[in-house]
């Protein structure tokens, strides 16, 4: 990113509720809030997903907005909007998102259906503070200006790797442990300023699995304490076994593990 860029909330819109049969008559043939304005509450804020755009790191965060209305009158259905920045922004883009509690919203347009009308609302773009913009990208963000041969491992070995039964994205209770046990090096260690999370997955399951073993384990590691600005998923777009089992050589269970690789370490000599 170069100097001087925002990183901001983009958003987008989600539908598909269907229409309530008491908002409908034979007159109106439909829906009775195609032109509706009004107020909306927010009812739920979660992130949804990473998007890995190498060597940056975005999170989407979902939140969903509820219309209020008076006795009798008809609303539309609940709606969700995604808002999307940098990884190293991720609580302040949900604490952002958490300060306005009821917004003003309104029907944008009536679209094919009018029972599921595209919504807008009125929540104010978010920015990085100023002071972090200035001081440049810390952590896992500084990869984006890094060519990828600039990355070496540290000489840092943290705990892992964490084994996943065939098929799931389930954490054991050895990996909640393996993750404190990662996350308090983490923690010790201020030098540590990437840790990049990369899953595996064995012949006959889905590679995207490997993704959310990584996430899984992501997780784990915030609710130790480790800011997401210290850790980012390297995604998988392609399966990542080497070659399928055979009769006699079955499938091996390194190859359902997640493990963790500090890839930016300072050394002193840098910023």
């Amino acid at each position: 990113m170069t100097r001087g860029t925002k990183l901001v909330g983009m958003w987008a819109i989600f539908f598909g509720m269907s229409c309530d049969p008491a908002t409908t008559t034979p007159n109106t043939a439909g829906c009775r809030y195609q032109a509706w304005t009004g107020q909306c509450a927010l009812t739920d804020i979660r992130t949804t997903r990473m998007i890995q755009r190498p060597p940056q790191t975005f999170v989407v965060v979902e939140a969903t907005y509820e219309p209020r209305g008076g006795p009798g009158e008809f609303v539309p259905p609940p709606f969700k909007k995604e808002a999307f920045a940098g990884a190293a922004y991720e609580r302040l883009l949900t604490e952002h998102l958490a300060t306005y509690r009821t917004v003003q919203c309104s029907v944008f347009e009536p679209g094919n259906d009018p029972c599921a009308p595209k919504m807008t609302a009125n929540v104010p773009e978010f920015l990085p503070p100023r002071a972090e913009a200035a001081a440049g990208p810390k952590g896992c963000a500084k990869l984006e200006r890094m060519e990828s041969s600039a990355m070496a491992t540290s000489p840092v070995a943290l705990a892992g790797p964490f084994q996943f039964e065939p098929g799931t994205a389930e954490v054991s209770a050895e990996s909640r442990q393996l993750a404190a046990q990662a996350a308090a090096q983490i923690l010790a260690d201020p030098k540590i300023e990437c840790v990049a999370i990369k899953g595996k997955t064995a012949p006959g399951e889905d590679f995207a699995l490997a993704n959310e073993r990584s996430q899984a384990v992501k997780r784990l590691l915030q609710g130790s304490g480790i800011e997401s600005t210290r850790i980012t998923v390297f995604e998988a777009t392609a399966p990542t076994y080497t070659a399928a089992p055979t009769s006699d050589q079955p499938v091996a269970s390194e190859q359902r593990r997640v493990f963790l690789t500090v890839v930016l370490y300072k050394t002193g000599t840098g910023p």
